[in-house]
């Protein structure tokens, strides 16, 4: 496999992946009790365009798809679910892993060098949603409410500085 060729995959996989989580949001949402509208805002998309996804009127972009199948994979309550409804892109993480090893020679997940490069290839969107996401996960981890969270949110991101003055109150 061609070096360029782990980092772009066919559009047939692409396909597969955006229809079964496409099937499969209102359950995934329904499951975290998240509305349509806070869930567009924590990926950095429109109500109306996750509406019309959710609604199968829009074809859900690859960004997208990427946006909320993270968003979704660091919820304790729909990582499994995202896997077992096929949604979660398996071969396409192997693929991105191909060969990389982590600073003690084992095979690695994630490498820094392959998290550079994934990040890399965002868009804007994209990125304000790893950004959205990372922030819940330290919310989490600090066992922040979804109160605190929310005062966080400004109307256009969560601030981290925020969060961390919740935190230590």
């Amino acid at each position: 496999m061609a070096s360029n060729d782990r980092w772009n995959p066919d559009e047939a996989a692409k396909a597969r992946y955006v229809e079964a989580l496409t099937e499969n949001l209102p359950a995934l949402r329904g499951k975290l009790g998240i509305s349509q509208g806070d869930l567009a805002r924590c990926v950095g998309i429109s109500r109306q365009t996750y509406c019309a996804v959710e609604g199968k009127q829009r074809k859900m972009s690859w960004d997208t798809f990427l946006a909320l199948s993270f968003f979704f994979d660091t919820h304790h309550g729909t990582h499994d679910m995202l896997r077992s409804v096929g949604a979660y892109p398996r071969e396409l993480i192997a693929q991105y892993n191909e060969g990389m090893r982590d600073f003690r020679g084992n095979k690695a997940l994630l490498t820094e060098t392959a998290i550079s490069k994934l990040m890399g290839q965002l868009d804007e969107q994209a990125l304000h949603a790893v950004r959205t996401v990372l922030l819940l996960e330290y919310a989490r981890c600090a066992k922040l409410t979804g109160e605190d969270v929310l005062q966080a949110y400004d109307g256009r991101c969560i601030r981290f500085s925020t969060l961390e003055r919740q935190r230590h109150k």
